[in-house]
């Protein structure tokens, strides 16, 4: 919490019980601000107003939310922003957080208590906005690294997310065929449209904006970029009709976007932790979300609204494949377990599960014909499994390095593995033999 903090916990022992003298009384731009930024502002912001709540500005956090006020001047035990950090209102916030500790509880009662101040004349007036990390340039070429990878629809091309972009290669001869650049650091996240002639890349800095390319393959140029998050795009999906390109972030935020115009469609709202996966169904009528609050969100991307929402995982999902039917949905993350629901119109049934690793499930996806789900784990491994009755079919162990992204070919007769490392794999689905064995088809960071 910086110096004031220390000045301020002395403070707290050498005043009698009745608490602050107006001139020790706790100051909102330098012991108020910081508790907010640092615990409460990643969902209360204008940014992610969860509950209709904004702690980014004092008249926000004066204003209250969708609950009523926050505060209630002169009276901490009233306030339900105090009530709920000491835990005698629930939710207790900050929710799926370390508490406050004691010292900071005590600055920001006795602040409530004196009257709530705001920033007086002398003090900066301030926005309590999260702090954002300086760009910060290697001064040693990084190690390669593969994040993401995407099949076009005719199979022959495969894009390959890296540093700065990404490269197409022939899955074939593994020649490059073209490489597009220009995105934010690390292309987390890679897309081909259904018809095959743009490719999405999601990429950001962390802390700071999302930043995502569309590039038409035919002519080899860039036709749309867009930015939107506050943090880096850690999925993004075409919807089955290509009109809508929906990204989600590190940030909570999911977003939907027009894929001609760069238009802002909607926002959806409700994840408390990063989104990490993404997936339309076939129809296009839902869109499915995973996160690292240990919930899968249903939507309807027609309208923003949140249908339901499976949240029997119990720990961070990582993530998450649709049947090729649409109707079930497959996802796993850092509980090694692989679930599968079945989804309906207004909930969904859970219908198998599985401890599928040693360690956290990186990647889950499902053959085109729907009759396997492959998945990678931070154990380096790559298993197989039937998708009715998740027996294991085959695996591929030994990795070399995490195996960050996991795609079955449109035939269904291939799956390539791209790793931390930088190296790349495609594998034969009949016995599993890599057929295509190269390193470094990531470039390395500049």
């Amino acid at each position: 919490m910086g110096s004031h903090l220390v000045v301020a916990s002395v403070l707290l022992l050498m005043l009698p019980s009745a608490g602050f003298t107006e001139q020790s009384r706790p100051s909102y731009v330098l012991d108020i601000v910081p508790i907010l930024s640092e615990n409460c502002v990643g969902c209360h912001s204008i940014k992610n107003k969860m509950s209709g709540l904004r702690l980014d500005t004092y008249k926000g956090l004066m204003e209250g939310g969708k609950r009523g006020p926050s505060i209630v001047i002169g009276t901490k035990l009233e306030s339900p922003i105090y009530l709920m950090v000491t835990g005698k209102m629930e939710p207790q916030m900050p929710f799926s957080s370390e508490p406050l500790g004691q010292v900071e509880i005590d600055l920001l009662g006795h602040w409530i208590d004196a009257g709530a101040p705001g920033p007086d004349g002398g003090e900066l007036a301030a926005n309590t906005e999260q702090k954002r990390l300086p760009k910060i340039e290697p001064t040693t070429k990084l190690k390669s690294q593969i994040f993401s990878l995407s099949y076009h629809p005719e199979g022959h091309l495969l894009a390959i997310g890296r540093h700065g972009g990404i490269n197409l290669i022939d899955t074939t001869t593994g020649h490059l065929i073209a490489q597009f650049d220009g995105l934010t650091d690390i292309a987390r996240a890679v897309a081909f449209s259904p018809d095959g002639k743009l490719v999405a890349i999601g990429g950001g800095y962390a802390q700071q904006s999302g930043d995502v390319r569309i590039w038409d393959i035919t002519k080899r140029r860039e036709i749309l970029q867009i930015e939107g998050h506050a943090d880096t795009i850690q999925a993004l999906a075409f919807s089955p009709d290509q009109k809508i390109l929906a990204t989600a972030s590190y940030d909570k935020d999911i977003r939907l976007w027009n894929t001609t115009s760069g238009e802002e469609l909607q926002t959806l709202r409700d994840h408390i932790d990063a989104v990490y996966s993404l997936a339309f169904t076939s129809d296009g009528n839902r869109l499915i979300s995973g996160s690292a609050d240990r919930s899968i969100k249903i939507w309807d991307p027609n309208n923003g609204e949140r249908l339901y929402t499976l949240s029997e995982p119990i720990d961070g999902i990582n993530s998450i494949a649709v049947h090729p039917s649409g109707k079930r949905v497959s996802a796993g993350g850092h509980d090694r377990t692989i679930r599968v629901w079945e989804l309906g119109e207004k909930n969904g049934k859970m219908s198998k599960t599985l401890i599928a690793h040693q360690s956290a499930i990186l990647h889950v996806v499902y053959s085109p014909d729907g009759k396997k789900i492959a998945t990678t784990a931070a154990d380096r491994t790559i298993k197989i499994f039937d998708a009715e009755t998740l027996d294991e079919l085959a695996t591929l162990d030994n990795q070399s390095d995490w195996v960050m992204a996991l795609a079955f070919s449109p035939d269904g007769g291939h799956l390539a593995a791209g790793r931390f490392d930088g190296s790349l794999s495609i594998y034969d689905s009949k016995n599993y033999l890599d057929t295509f064995q190269t390193v470094g088809i990531a470039r390395k960071s500049p």
